[in-house]
């Protein structure tokens, strides 16, 4: 008989549970709130705020600092959400300065980078951020590291890789900073952002540059990562539940083939495909910290009606 094993730690997290809790709280159908962006990345808690009076306001430019003609959408007097990755400063200033009323729904642990982000520049250094420069989480936090004249000292680096960070240093405009602050991208893999720091501690003894290292990595997240891990190393096979979009359920993926393990990314039942549980004794269940139980019940259920079929 196949069993199926969920990973011990996985899906929502305090940051998204927050988040939702406080939209649920504030929107409803004849009073919406506008929230710049999606709450969180999972298409099926969208819709669901959606219904319940949360309009989401597409558009790159409310996270760089313009909310500009995303802000004529909202109607007089109805809140605007900032969602659980958190925007830059300037957007934060645009509304206020518009007089619209604020929810906050950004994690606190993103919160916490970002102002290590904006205590990094007051002090002098450059920042250095681990992470996907198009992550909205990313974009905000760089929003924070912006110098007293406003302008940006930050620099988001992808790759971990010496020869990638040996180029980066080599070819900086204006030369390198001798104060760099390295921080990362809350999502990001553990491994991945220790070996960032010790390739750029390697290249310090070439260049002589103060390196002030934080670690700002969920520990939710990690906790995650690391059951996703103990658990592909258990089973034939695993399903990583969550939105197309989200950057943590993207690398509870990764995390799973690392140990050898065949791993498929699912927004929900409809994804699963029969040919993965072919010849299979033991099937695993991961999900993303914003992905509901409901999504995760949904996708078991269906797992047992393809193997009954």
């Amino acid at each position: 008989m196949v069993q199926i094993l969920r990973a011990t730690d996985m899906g929502f997290c305090m940051g998204v549970r927050r988040a939702v809790e406080i939209m649920q709280q504030t929107a409803r159908p004849d009073a919406p709130v506008y929230s710049l962006g999606e709450v969180v990345h999972n298409p099926h808690v969208v819709r669901r705020l959606e219904e319940g009076g949360v309009r989401p306001l597409p558009g790159p430019d409310v996270l760089d600092g313009n909310v500009g003609s995303e802000a004529s959408r909202i109607a007089a007097g109805h809140p605007v959400a900032i969602t659980a990755h958190g925007v830059g400063l300037r957007v934060l200033e645009d509304l206020r300065a518009r007089g619209l009323p604020i929810v906050d729904t950004t994690c606190p642990i993103v919160t916490r980078a970002q102002r290590y982000a904006q205590k990094f520049v007051r002090e002098g250094y450059h920042v250095l951020i681990f992470g996907d420069p198009g992550h909205k989480e990313v974009r905000g936090i760089v929003g924070w590291a912006v110098d007293a004249a406003g302008v940006s000292r930050a620099t988001v680096v992808e790759s971990p890789a010496l020869d990638r960070l040996r180029t980066l240093i080599a070819e900086f405009p204006g030369g390198f900073p001798s104060k760099v602050g390295v921080m990362a991208q809350t999502t990001h893999k553990m491994e991945d952002f220790a070996r960032f720091v010790a390739n750029l501690m390697l290249l310090q003894r070439e260049r002589n540059f103060e390196l002030h290292v934080v670690n700002t990595l969920c520990h939710a997240t990690t906790g995650q990562q690391e059951a996703a891990a103990r658990l592909a190393r258990q089973v034939d096979v695993m399903i990583v539940v969550g939105g197309r979009k989200s950057a943590n359920t993207r690398h509870l993926r990764e995390v799973c083939e690392e140990q050898g393990t065949p791993a498929y990314h699912v927004e929900g039942p409809d994804d699963l495909q029969p040919s993965w549980f072919e010849h299979v004794e033991r099937i695993g269940i991961t999900a993303g910290a914003s992905t509901p139980d409901e999504s995760v019940d949904a996708v078991e259920a269906r797992i047992r009606e393809l193997l009954h079929a």
